[in-house]
């Protein structure tokens, strides 16, 4: 055996141990459910030239299951252009719990969607505060389930987003959604908080005072992660990662590779600063995947490559299999095999555009 079939073959063995750890803790993201909890919730929703979408968004959470008396929505206009707040406007004139407000213009280091959330959070008076965004659908069950999930020890609850699609391209983007969040689901039932999704992401409002809110964190491109970061960090509070149909977000991909590019260099970039056990899980993935592409040319035997890939398609498909079989999504699957191709592709150039790719555009701003 040569060196490099010696090093190949560890490669291997650290993304079998990595994979089964992270698929056993996928079938553990279940937790006992608080039944009958029914706090003061609030449901803040940022927007910024989502004429096109938030019309769907307003519709589902208008037609939450929720008693109206303990619930407000409040939709905070990000300095849109187009119709957006009239639309917005519009919902806040037919439903009593719903308010629209416009953002001010930031007085502290808040800059865009985490200034319009933080001004939503400010008139809130939830105990409870539930996050998605303008691009998305919930089920009516979404806020009951939620609070269901919280005790008085737990401070913060997330849920699992997938993508409405209708061609292959959107396709491949849940499954690349389901890939990340059931690793974020994974690494949190097993009591290693790595991430979240901002868009099916609820906190208890005591934990987000006592981090200071947003003004109280460092601004960051994806402001969501950088609050479960601050909260889940305190080790004050409990966190939890269901894996729940009846708190499935739904969200719409993106249109384009040029969109697509983006919106992962801007996660990548806002998760710089992930604790060390987060980044140990992408160093293995980035090795595997390198490896797997250079193997021929590095003269690593056929025969383990062939393996290598196996292995690796082996542990993606049940790692992905968990969540969409929990939420009776398995027709994703039949992205799989493009997923795979787009992942090849992702982990190798992702890093070196996150660190050399300059500064981060998204919804016409720059950060």
């Amino acid at each position: 055996m040569t060196t490099i079939d010696f090093i190949f073959l560890a490669a291997c063995t650290l993304y079998i141990v990595q994979g089964t750890i992270l698929i056993y803790g996928a079938t553990r993201a279940r937790y006992k459910k608080n039944l009958g909890n029914e706090p003061l919730l609030s449901v803040v929703v940022a927007a910024r030239n989502e004429e096109k979408n938030i019309e769907r968004t307003l519709a589902s959470l208008s037609a939450l299951d929720y008693p109206k008396q303990k619930l407000e929505i409040i939709v905070v206009d990000d300095s849109s252009t187009d119709a957006t707040l009239k639309i917005m406007q519009r919902y806040s004139g037919r439903f009593s719990f719903i308010r629209t407000i416009t953002a001010k213009q930031p007085e502290s280091h808040l800059r865009g969607k985490s200034n319009a959330i933080s001004q939503g959070i400010d008139i809130s008076r939830g105990e409870i505060i539930m996050l998605t965004d303008a691009d998305c659908a919930v089920p009516p069950s979404w806020a009951k389930a939620a609070m269901e999930y919280f005790d008085d020890q737990t401070g913060v609850v997330a849920g699992l987003t997938l993508l409405e699609y209708t061609s292959w391209f959107g396709g491949m983007q849940s499954v690349d959604w389901t890939f990340i969040l059931a690793i974020a689901a994974s690494t949190m039932s097993l009591g290693n908080p790595l991430s979240c999704i901002g868009n099916n992401f609820s906190f208890r409002r005591k934990a987000y005072n006592e981090v200071g809110g947003y003004r109280g964190i460092k601004f960051s491109v994806t402001e969501d992660y950088a609050l479960f970061k601050a909260i889940t960090g305190s080790g004050k509070w409990n966190y939890k990662y269901p894996l729940d149909e009846e708190t499935l977000v739904l969200s719409l991909p993106c249109g384009t590779v040029k969109d697509l590019y983006r919106q992962k260099r801007r996660w990548g970039v806002g998760g710089k600063d992930m604790r060390f056990s987060g980044m140990l899980i992408m160093a293995v993935s980035f090795f595997m995947h390198a490896l797997l592409i250079t193997g021929y040319v590095l003269g690593i035997a056929w025969q383990l490559l062939l393996s290598g890939v196996l292995l690796k398609l082996t542990l993606d498909f049940f790692l992905v299999l968990v969540p969409l079989k929990q939420v009776h999504r398995t027709d994703h699957l039949k992205y799989f095999f493009a997923f795979e191709l787009y992942l090849f592709v992702t982990v190798i150039v992702l890093p070196f555009a996150v660190f050399f790719g300059g500064d981060v555009l998204w919804k016409g701003r720059r950060y």
